[in-house]
């Protein structure tokens, strides 16, 4: 039953965190198996389940939640002992600036952010992305993790269909009512089946982001930037028919049982000493 997947340690949790959920193996295997959340004695967690898009799933933790802070990750992220730890340093580091925030995330992609800003952990990429040591302002941020304040009225759009560009989408609104998102250190660990070839739901989210934010283009985002003439998507589109007919698409690295072992011991143990610091 779902009532077994919602957890709260606390009365008045310091953290929500929120996953959209369609496989509970996936789930335990993954983001209830990170230390970060084994740890944690002031979360609360909600599982959604079968909703039709990321935005109605998420909008309805909104609704549910106790704590203001509200983390959004995938079901398949791994999340190291203290991840809140770094989560909260980055939270006042940029309160105590007066900076009014609108989304926070572990990687980010902005106009010339080659690789992206943040350190995280991919299936078929490795670890990536540029460290950083605090709160980077970035454009957008990719959906493994978005961090929000329910008190901000940000929302996602109910109209956005399927679960991409999501995270495109609430940066976007927050930049639009003048909140800046930012990407922070806060590695974590994206244990996922590689995607070699874009599912059609995603370009018909890309068409949506598009037209609703034109005034933004072109839009950097982890995935592909939206521009006006739709160059990177074509590329991409071209590389996965080249691929197709010429049969040069490798075999996708597949998800693994244990997240962990997909760094060495001594990573974890650098990480776990200082966690901190530039990976």
């Amino acid at each position: 039953m779902l009532a077994e997947l919602k957890t709260s340690s606390l009365n008045s949790p310091l953290f929500t965190l929120v996953a959209a959920v369609n496989n509970r193996r996936m789930l335990q295997e993954n983001l209830l198996a990170s230390p970060g959340v084994v740890s944690q004695k002031s979360l609360e967690f909600l599982a959604k389940e079968g909703f039709t898009s990321a935005s109605l799933a998420y909008n309805s933790a909104i609704n549910e939640a106790q704590a203001d802070i509200l983390i959004f990750v995938h079901q398949d992220i791994y999340l190291p002992a203290r991840w809140f730890e770094q989560v909260d340093h980055a939270i006042q580091t940029l309160e105590a600036a007066g900076v009014q925030w609108g989304v926070l995330g572990s990687f980010g992609s902005r106009k010339g952010a080659f690789g992206g800003v943040g350190r995280v952990f991919t299936n078929g990429l490795g670890l990536h992305g540029n460290p950083i040591s605090s709160p980077e302002p970035v454009e957008t941020l990719d959906e493994i993790v978005l961090i929000l304040r329910k008190s901000s009225g940000l929302r996602f759009d109910p109209e956005l269909p399927y679960f991409h560009m999501y995270g495109v989408d609430i940066c976007l609104a927050a930049r639009h009512a003048g909140m800046p998102n930012f990407a922070i250190p806060a590695f974590c660990v994206h244990n996922t089946h590689q995607l070699l070839e874009l599912p059609s739901e995603f370009y018909r989210s890309y068409r949506f982001i598009k037209r609703k934010w034109s005034q933004y283009l072109p839009i950097y985002a982890s995935c592909m930037t939206v521009t006006r003439f739709d160059g990177k998507l074509r590329r991409k589109q071209m590389e996965e028919i080249f691929g197709r007919v010429f049969h040069r698409n490798h075999r996708p690295v597949q998800r693994v049982a244990d997240p962990r072992s997909l760094l060495s011991e001594e990573f974890w143990t650098r990480f776990n000493e200082k966690p901190f610091d530039r990976l």
